[in-house]
């Protein structure tokens, strides 16, 4: 008997312009919308005066809030800015996402620290490893190290939303039941106490 099994762990891989974080924000809320408990963390850039690079924040997806991964370096600073201690920091908001039960983790990005071993990759470990579905997100030049990192227990998904969503219903049939029974559940308990 022949199971065509939808890889629980998928990036979707865009270019570098693309507003990635926007289409990960609209994700989430349209799973949220049909019961779904997503966790994890997304990104928002925080604008700042002309000649300065702006601030990331961490937004943690289950409770709202948000903290800083960057360092200020000043007014045409070059390189990278992240905070490894600021990253390292918000590391627990995939762990309590997975203590939470969460149906979906939320990774927002493959980059540069994963690639080198770093960032929210052990986070990303921990979530498969109680079989929790990862969605992340890639750009070149991190997605030959992000291929070989999930060494094709990953799927590569377009940055569309439609897309996402089929993926999800694909690779966790079993949580989406659970979310059916437990919105059920609620509908009868609220039915019982009006009747």
């Amino acid at each position: 008997m022949s199971t065509n099994l939808t890889p629980a762990l998928a990036a979707i891989h865009y270019e570098r312009d693309f507003d990635i974080n926007g289409m990960l924000r609209t994700v989430v809320k349209s799973l949220q919308g049909k019961g779904v408990r997503v966790g994890g963390v997304l990104q928002e850039a925080e604008i700042r005066p002309s000649g300065c690079c702006a601030q990331l924040n961490i937004v943690d997806i289950l409770t709202g809030k948000t903290e800083r991964i960057t360092q200020d370096r000043g007014r045409g600073s070059r390189g990278c800015k992240l905070d490894p201690a600021g990253l390292a920091a918000i590391s627990h908001c995939i762990t309590d996402a997975i203590d939470a039960d969460a149906d979906l983790v939320i990774v927002n990005k493959y980059g540069r620290a994963e690639s080198e071993g770093d960032g929210l990759l052990s986070c990303v470990a921990d979530a498969m490893s109680v079989g929790v579905p990862i969605l992340t997100t890639v750009r070149e030049p991190y997605v030959a190290a992000w291929s070989l990192y999930h060494g094709g227990l990953a799927i590569e998904l377009p940055p569309r939303i439609d897309a996402i969503l089929q993926w999800y219903d694909a690779a966790c049939p079993h949580r989406n039941v659970r979310t059916l029974v437990s919105a059920g559940d609620q509908s009868a308990s609220r039915r019982v106490s009006t009747g």
